[in-house]
């Protein structure tokens, strides 16, 4: 990362060094050619100075503040200094003598030839911040939901006016809904990895690994199996299968099997001592 180099040291050395509109269009020096590393230094300081200085104007830049003056949303002019610098607390700097050099990487400015910016993400705040806006910017999400009712009303007005069925109330009432998802789905924002996944036909989902059922019943034998105390009667089973069978057949006894009249839900019962003296701490 750099935001310097000789002849980029002020306003008076940035305008001896010429404009080059079309910069770009030509290919990066030979690494054969004689005095190759002067030529690419050259060549990054006529493509930072062409691309990466930052010219403040209105419209494009400066927007209004507080107090009525007019401020660079960039944050222009930048911050210089004599060295490249980083503290503990994450603040950090490349080396900047003039205030309107932007920071750029050297190997995309030789080979791209274009404008760059690069910032170091050197704390967890700002990791943290610029996975949300990427996770958030990737798969855009719904951010504008305050208007979904009147969008809704809006489209199932505009079909029954325009239209003339006689059908059935059952009939108005299927065409309703399909009417309603149909500008629900003309209106809302979708992103590009999800459209793409279903014209390929992938799904709606990703699965990393492959997964497997686990029975009640498997849970059930290994906690009786840690804890007997949690039995109510009856011996202990061996294994899952002994649990399913005396369950399945003893109808009387249904602390874990669900039923229509005992839903499932986790049964586990335990008797609290009446008299305080017989409670333990």
């Amino acid at each position: 990362m750099r935001a310097y180099l000789p002849g980029l040291e002020s306003a008076d050395s940035v305008k001896v060094i010429p404009n080059e509109v079309e910069v770009a269009y030509s290919r990066p020096p030979n690494p054969n050619l004689p005095g190759y590393k002067d030529l690419l230094t050259d060549l990054e300081r006529r493509v930072a100075r062409s691309k990466n200085l930052h010219t403040c104007e209105v419209r494009r830049c400066l927007i209004p503040n507080k107090k009525g003056g007019l401020v660079c949303k960039r944050r222009a002019p930048f911050p210089t200094t004599e060295e490249d610098f980083f503290q503990e607390d994450g603040r950090w700097g490349p080396k900047r003598l003039y205030e309107f050099m932007n920071t750029w990487v050297p190997a995309l400015t030789v080979n791209l030839r274009c404008n760059n910016d690069v910032k170091l993400l050197s704390n967890l705040c700002e990791t943290m911040n610029v996975t949300y806006y990427i996770t958030s910017y990737q798969t855009k999400k719904q951010g504008r939901n305050y208007n979904m009712s009147a969008v809704l009303a809006k489209g199932f007005a505009y079909h029954v006016r325009h239209t003339s069925y006689n059908e059935s109330l059952r009939d108005h009432q299927r065409l309703m809904l399909f009417r309603l998802v149909n500008t629900v789905n003309r209106e809302q924002e979708l992103a590009a990895p999800m459209v793409v996944s279903y014209l390929m036909g992938w799904g709606d989902m990703y699965r990393s690994h492959c997964y497997m059922p686990i029975y009640w019943s498997l849970f059930v034998a290994r906690l009786l199996g840690e804890f007997p105390g949690l039995a109510r009667r009856g011996p202990m089973p061996s294994n899952a299968n002994e649990v399913h069978n005396r369950y399945a057949t003893d109808k009387s006894h249904t602390p874990f099997m669900p039923t229509k009249q005992n839903p499932p839900q986790c049964r586990i019962r335990y008797r609290v001592p009446s008299k305080p003296s017989d409670r333990r701490s």
